[in-house]
């Protein structure tokens, strides 16, 4: 045999030899991994029993913000919601969008009546209910606010003592109010422009006997000398077209002061303008008109 046929020979052994060991290690990897995927499977189905049997009983537990916890598992078992209040105040970190839940409020309805305007003035209930009625009448539920809220209050308080038979001067009405004499005629003049036509403020008129009262109450004058005054308003009475287109308040303290002249009682103008609350060129003026009519008029 020659040197090639022995090398040939010996190779082919060779060959043989090197796929048979290949085959066997593949052989045992193969086994090896089945093992090892088997091992795997049978710890994962062991695990998954192990949690399966232990369940957490939750027996010690802790309420903290609102959530209560399992101290055993960590779990949070259930977060309690309250409804009550969050007593929550103003802090540095508030701000418009982020303030005090306690302060919102449901918007309160704006009140009709003038009740809680003519509070602790001194009006009877039978006053205040004409004039909530008036009030009512002429806003026509129109909302007010301010001053004009206050002159037109002032005005159907006015109007309802008129309508009530129980006249009271619009400029004592107008101080009690704290209003100005501008402010008290916008009101009057609102009443009488939106005031139904069939209202009585139409067709009840002041005229001074009705004042002459009220200003010989500030002298503390008695009865008989009040029916005196009202006598001589009866006697000028549209006798005079200067008396006629004055205010029937600046006729009756013009009577008044006539009359406290004629007694020669000691009051003199500047006393008797400051309490009537008029000018004493007003008072003078009336006053001697007063006596010209009647025939008198040395007497002012």
């Amino acid at each position: 045999m020659s040197q090639f046929a022995l090398y040939e020979n010996a190779l082919a052994v060779y060959e043989k030899t090197k796929d048979e060991k290949t085959k066997d290690e593949s052989t045992k990897d193969e086994s090896t991994k089945d093992e090892s995927t088997k091992d795997e499977s049978t710890k994962d189905e062991s695990n998954k029993d192990e949690k399966t049997q232990y369940r957490c009983q939750h027996n010690d537990t802790v309420f903290e913000g609102g959530v209560i916890s399992c101290l055993e598992c960590g779990e949070d078992i259930r977060q309690l919601i309250t409804h009550e209040k969050e007593w929550r105040y103003y802090g540095s970190s508030d701000s418009k969008r982020s303030s005090d839940p306690n302060r919102v409020q449901i918007r309160k309805t704006d009140e009709r009546n003038i009740n809680k305007d003519v509070q602790n003035m001194g009006f009877s209930e039978t006053i205040v209910t004409k004039a909530d009625q008036l009030y009512s009448q002429v806003t026509k539920g129109q909302i007010y606010r301010g001053n004009s809220r206050k002159a037109i209050v002032f005005a159907c308080i006015f109007h309802a003592y008129k309508m009530s038979g129980k006249h009271q001067t619009p400029d004592g009405l107008v101080k009690l109010f704290g209003l100005s004499r501008k402010n008290g005629l916008k009101g009057l003049k609102i009443v009488n422009v939106n005031a139904p036509k069939d209202s009585k403020i139409h067709t009840t008129i002041i005229t001074p006997v009705h004042l002459v009262h009220d200003i010989m109450n500030k002298f503390k004058a008695t009865s008989d000398q009040k029916k005196e005054v009202i006598l001589l308003y009866s006697r000028i009475k549209n006798r005079s077209s200067k008396l006629n287109r004055s205010r029937p308040q600046s006729v009756a303290a013009a009577l008044t002061y006539y009359w406290i002249k004629k007694k020669m009682i000691d009051i003199n103008l500047k006393d008797f303008a400051k309490k009537v609350d008029l000018s004493e060129l007003t008072i003078n003026k009336n006053a001697k008109e007063v006596a010209l009519v009647l025939g008198t008029p040395d007497v002012i």
